[in-house]
């Protein structure tokens, strides 16, 4: 019988965590939706640091939760909106290296590429495409890397004129 009761007291307690987990995550997901109904995280940036907030708040308290991938890529997206490359770029990193398994770290990998474009760094980027064609070199945006890598020693200015004719 005791064994019954301590039973219990872990559904319980189990159900009570899951509980809390599910409010945080519906926070956060409608605090993104709020978020997605403007043009971009730059036209209102206390929104978008408000959901960055969100993600990493729920990230802590929920450290075992399965949804880390998707908030890291999120975070990610919605700094590289905010035009901080760099975090973003970060962000992106922690997700293909921490969840490699993720269905999210190619893709990861590829947008850690672009930011490092974002940030003149053409040399960085071109290794980071690189790694991303060898890792996965099945992924359908491989053709899309293999042109990135072609277009890194272009201007701006030589690009649009590339793209002009």
């Amino acid at each position: 019988m005791r064994n019954f009761f301590l039973f219990l007291a872990f559904i319980c307690v189990f159900s009570s965590c899951v509980n809390e987990q599910k409010k945080a995550l519906d926070r956060v997901l409608e605090l993104e939706a709020q978020l997605m109904q403007v043009e971009d995280a730059s036209s209102n940036t206390d929104l978008a640091k408000e959901v960055l907030v969100a993600y990493d708040e729920f990230m802590k308290a929920f450290p075992d939760a399965d949804n880390h991938p998707e908030l890291l890529f999120k975070s990610g997206e919605v700094l590289k909106g905010l035009g901080a490359h760099l975090k973003s770029a970060k962000a992106f990193y922690q997700v293909h290296t921490k969840f490699p398994a993720s269905d999210l770290a190619p893709l990861a990998l590829f947008q850690q590429a672009h930011c490092f474009e974002a940030l003149e760094q053409r040399l960085t980027a071109k290794k980071t495409y690189e790694e991303f064609m060898e890792r996965y070199p099945n992924h359908p945006y491989i053709e899309q890397a293999k042109g990135m890598i072609q277009n890194l020693h272009f201007s701006d200015e030589e690009l649009i004129k590339q793209f002009q004719k």
